[in-house]
């Protein structure tokens, strides 16, 4: 096998296991293997990809960040943003948008440091926690973070529901497709489908997580 071949295999993206609706497969690909390199160790990476980890210190500066526009200036985000499949024939105030929406995604996504595919955010925060037999985040956190009104609040209260959870133990793909999903709705393109829009998807994951364990200790 040539080199080429062999830089191509060791890129190859993994299998998404989970179906996004505001993110294309192509960009989960390599969402899930940036994050792999950003934030595993060499040894759990080689699991993955034969591509070396990134320096620590790119995801620390990266999480160090409050705002948006201070992600879009980290090289953590460069390796993100160059890794997307192109939309050269985008207009500019839907890159513009789009640039927003991933450096979003890349805020929150760098918190988690440990992932489990296919667990959405919502049944994450809303499993039972063992010393209080609650959810790790209240139904009042909840309902907080579903009327999220810009993106700074979004990008806060996520952050502060990792934190709940140990910062482990949900998809990233998921995740960013929940973020990406707000940033459509926020621009005015709701699903007309009721059961593809945000706040749907984060009730029912949230309360049916819940709905088991609140049910057996009646």
């Amino acid at each position: 096998m040539s080199e080429t071949e062999l830089a191509s295999a060791a890129e190859a993206p993994p299998r998404v296991p989970e179906r996004p609706y505001a993110i294309k497969r192509s960009e989960a690909d390599a969402l899930r293997r940036w994050w792999q390199r950003l934030t595993l160790s060499s040894e759990a990476l080689q699991a993955h990809t034969a591509a070396p980890p990134w320096p620590k210190g790119m995801r620390a500066t990266l999480r160090r960040c409050d705002t948006i526009e201070a992600a879009m200036l980290t090289e953590a985000f460069r390796h993100l943003w160059s890794s997307l499949p192109a939309k050269d024939d985008q207009p500019e105030r839907q890159r513009d948008q789009r640039l927003q929406a991933w450096a979003c995604i890349a805020l929150v996504v760098a918190e988690l440091r440990e992932e489990q595919p296919r667990m959405p955010l919502g049944a994450g925060l809303g499993r039972q926690k063992r010393e209080t037999g609650k959810p790790y985040m209240s139904e009042l956190r909840f309902q907080q973070l579903m009327t999220s009104s810009t993106p700074e609040e979004l990008v806060q209260r996520l952050r502060r529901g990792l934190a709940l959870i140990d910062k482990r133990g949900v998809s990233v793909v998921h995740l960013a497709d929940n973020i990406a999903l707000w940033w459509r709705e926020y621009q005015g393109g709701a699903s007309p489908q009721p059961t593809r829009r945000l706040g749907f998807i984060w009730a029912n994951d949230y309360f049916g997580a819940a709905a088991g364990y609140r049910q057996d200790n009646q």
